[in-house]
């Protein structure tokens, strides 16, 4: 049986996954009841996971995931500083089509250029 060290080392990692879960779950806009519905689970069980309570199986991981619209691996350590405004503009860019896609990326790198010149 593993000495209380073990488990203890363990504790940062759901932790950090929780606030992940919770940093997304808020730049949607979605309540914990919302995202319960999305990734069939319950709200009382997401925020144990959001409060590092919880150490998430992968069925865990990957129903929260497609609950919150996003990749698993995104959850787990993916992108880490991205705010709701740039979160709500990916989810724009995504939903066109992709020569509508590369337009807005050129116009955004266009932009970055003239602030920097």
């Amino acid at each position: 049986m593993p000495g209380a060290g073990a488990f203890r080392n363990r504790r940062p990692l759901p932790l950090a996954f929780g606030r992940e879960v919770r940093r997304r779950r808020l730049a949607l806009g979605l309540t914990l009841e919302q995202l319960a519905e999305r990734s069939s689970l319950t709200p009382n069980y997401i925020g144990t996971v959001e409060h590092g309570q919880r150490d998430p199986s992968l069925s865990t991981i990957l129903a929260l995931a497609r609950g919150l619209g996003v990749a698993p691996g995104e959850l787990l350590g993916g992108i880490g500083e991205t705010g709701p405004l740039a979160l709500e503009a990916a989810r724009l860019i995504e939903a066109q089509a992709p020569d509508v896609q590369e337009a807005m990326l050129e116009l955004l790198r266009s932009m970055t250029r003239r602030r920097r010149g």
